[in-house]
């Protein structure tokens, strides 16, 4: 009886509920926007949610994070631009699917390591990638840490007034 008690009262010590447990990581902020690599000593990071069109163009999120792990689970989901006219088709055992184009997203899984206490996910504009809008969410440990909304636009790539990205930050 006596170890009966000990037990329970060692179990009730040590076990706690998942909203009195630690956060792993803490999200600090979350911003998105443009890589600049011109100069190969530094890159630089300016916010904006207008990517101009332009083939090499480098955008992507920069997270500041708290946390004492190593590496961290991230995942990036995002829809693919609307252009209803155009749809995928999917073939196998007598069935054909089309799956318009708004209605695909993609997703990538990857380990990061933080530098500096922060994640970066980046991309470049390719030769073939339409213009348009896009809403990405990014879940760092299983957790929502962070969604944007921007536009690829021709404006930005040929110094329309719409793109003001903010002032550059080095990363």
């Amino acid at each position: 009886m006596k170890a009966v008690l000990w037990l329970g009262m060692w179990l009730a010590c040590f076990s706690v509920s998942a909203q009195e447990r630690p956060r792993d990581v803490e999200i600090v902020s979350a911003e998105f926007g443009v890589f600049d690599a011109s100069n190969p000593r530094e890159t630089l990071f300016g916010p904006t949610r207008l990517i101009p069109h332009k083939v090499g163009q480098r955008y992507g999120w920069v997270i500041e994070v708290r946390t004492r792990k190593r590496s961290l689970s991230v995942r990036e989901e995002y829809l693919l631009p609307n252009r209803a006219a155009e749809a995928t088709e999917i073939k196998g055992a007598d069935v054909v699917a089309l799956i318009p184009l708004e209605r695909r997203s993609q997703v990538s899984q990857r380990q990061l390591v933080p530098q500096d206490g922060r994640i970066f996910g980046e991309w470049e504009i390719g030769p073939n990638e339409p213009a348009g809008r896009r809403h990405l969410q990014v879940v760092v440990e299983d957790e929502i840490a962070a969604s944007f909304e921007y536009e690829v636009t021709y404006a930005a790539a040929n110094g329309g007034q719409r793109f003001a990205p903010a002032p550059f930050s080095t990363l």
